[in-house]
């Protein structure tokens, strides 16, 4: 997307008329381009992406009203809206935040109890019936692996697949189990999830922010605190003072075990499927491979399967 088109939908749509534009690149959202906005007095985040559910632009903004501070504000529209569309796909604002990915920087263990607090006032958030009504109940993403499945195992039989074949070949009781042996879904009481909340999603500057709500979920609490238990490697916790600290800080609930052992399943599977699929076809296939590697060995994967 060129800078000049950028431009005029941002003057258009938010009224912002833009001085400086910078192209920022962060995660494993391909189908997302996100920009450092400036005006002559402030400056803001621009995301344009086709993934997710306009339903967490929804709940991001029904939380920051509500005053949790660690979730941003949305920039509204000429007209009010939370986003516009251009090519099929939303575009948004929010405020720029000065800060760090926490999955650069780590947390201290008085952090990770922030991060706690933080997560269970978004579990424990009563949204509208309107917008609760509407929440997502499947993971999107978990909806698409099928297909995205097929593909890969086509990928695998042609010469530029050679080197992922050889790693689905090493791990291919972890993968099998993936693919035929999900546990049972959970039917816990149901919470309004963020579905993402590992560290590469978390921002440390002038306290925590907890950003990109594309997979907001209602599903038990398990659905985000799987992340915080274990396999994610430098994006949860590492320690078990790091856990313990992160737990202190959400306060007492009961977790339920089988709801972790799905939703850690569930994960693996879409990270195995999709970092597969980003080996064949890119961006950053190398990379992609060596992180489905650490996946496999000793991510969620290694946790997800039997011995």
């Amino acid at each position: 997307m060129g800078e000049t088109l950028m431009r005029k939908w941002l003057l258009a749509d938010f009224g912002l008329d833009v001085v400086e534009l910078t192209a920022v690149h962060h995660g494993a959202d391909v189908a997302a381009q996100v920009w450092k906005a400036s005006t002559a007095t402030n400056t803001y985040a621009v995301k344009w992406s086709g993934a997710g559910t306009k339903t967490g632009h929804q709940v991001a903004a029904y939380l920051a009203d509500c005053g949790i501070a660690g979730v941003p504000e949305m920039v509204r529209t000429i007209e009010g809206g939370l986003w516009s569309v251009h090519a099929k796909k939303r575009l948004t604002v929010t405020p720029w935040i000065d800060g760090q990915r926490a999955a650069e920087t780590g947390l201290t263990d008085e952090q990770w109890s922030e991060y706690g607090v933080l997560l269970r006032r978004v579990h424990d958030a009563e949204p509208p019936m309107r917008l609760r009504d509407a929440l997502p109940r499947h993971s999107h993403i978990d909806a698409r692996m099928s297909a995205l499945a097929e593909e890969v195992r086509a990928g695998l039989k042609t010469p530029e697949g050679a080197d992922l074949a050889a790693v689905w070949e090493q791990y291919e009781d972890v993968i099998a189990d993936l693919f035929g042996n999900r546990p049972e879904k959970p039917t816990g009481p149901r919470v309004v999830c963020h579905g993402d909340p590992h560290l590469g999603n978390v921002l440390v500057g002038d306290g925590l922010r907890l950003i990109d709500w594309d997979d907001v979920i209602y599903a038990p609490r398990e659905q985000d605190l799987m992340f915080m238990l274990g396999g994610m490697g430098e994006f949860g916790p590492v320690t078990e003072n790091q856990r313990n600290a992160f737990l202190d800080g959400y306060g007492a609930h009961a977790i339920d075990e089988d709801a972790v052992r799905y939703y850690r399943h569930v994960r693996a599977y879409e990270d195995v499927v999709g970092w597969s699929h980003q080996a064949l076809e890119g961006p950053e296939n190398a990379f992609a491979l060596g992180v489905l590697k650490g996946v496999l060995s000793e991510g969620l994967a290694a946790l997800a399967t039997p011995n």
